[in-house]
């Protein structure tokens, strides 16, 4: 079964002069807090061509943030990755985790051959995260009295609907330099020279972050055995 983490509670912060949106979820021993920047909406939408302009949409993208931190570099673990179990491979753009180019590998926003696929295959990993490891959902705090005639307590994430700050402008841009580096990528690459020191797949789509392979950043995820709320 999967660990339960509930939010508790979203707001907005400032980290060097990049706004992010905080996220704090309770679990069973303490607490969790997610940090993204709020221009990862716009990203996403962007990488894998979703429409925020649905509530489908951007509860999607929203779904899609709070998992991504448990989800396993597909391209690492690609003997037991969910998603190319499921057919979802393409041919390696990078030698990497002893990937040479062209092999068979994982789908990822990098070698997939469109950004409907890398969706697929992103959200299957999505879905076998929520099955196995972890299920992000909204709920008010633990213990906290509520009249019977009371409505339901407001979901935390709303804050995030109502000032997602996502502009189709925004999105377009960011979808311009996807392709882009998309278009890079499919290129030839040079083989690194032999004593070159191990280069992320992140590091040739910056400012673009590719969600399938999620870097390990403690300033960003952050647990907390503290029980209060």
């Amino acid at each position: 079964m999967p660990e339960q983490y509930r939010v508790l509670a979203v707001d907005q912060i400032t980290i060097g002069p990049t706004q992010c949106w905080q996220v704090r979820q309770q679990r069973s021993d303490g607490h969790h807090i997610t940090i993204f920047p709020t221009s990862a909406l716009e990203w996403r939408a962007a990488e894998y061509d979703i429409d925020p302009g649905t509530p489908d949409g951007l509860d999607q993208i929203i779904d899609m943030l709070l998992h991504e931190p448990f989800v396993p570099d597909p391209i690492e673990h690609r003997h037991t990755d969910p998603a190319a179990a499921k057919g979802l491979t393409a041919p390696a753009t990078q030698a990497i985790h002893g990937l040479a180019v062209g092999d068979t590998a994982p789908v990822t926003l990098h070698n997939a051959p469109d950004r409907a696929t890398a969706r697929a295959a992103h959200l299957e990993r999505i879905a076998h995260v929520k099955r196995t490891r972890v299920t992000v959902t909204a709920g008010p705090a633990a213990g906290k009295l509520r009249a019977a005639a009371a409505q339901p307590a407001a979901d935390p994430l709303d804050v995030i609907r109502r000032s997602h700050g996502i502009t189709p402008e925004g999105v377009a841009a960011k979808v311009e330099v996807v392709e882009q580096v998309r278009r890079q990528l499919a290129l030839p690459q040079p083989s690194p020279p032999a004593d070159a020191a191990p280069r992320h797949l992140e590091t040739f789509t910056t400012p673009m972050w590719d969600a399938a392979v999620p870097r390990r950043d403690d300033a960003h995820q952050r647990d907390s055995g503290d029980e209060t709320a």
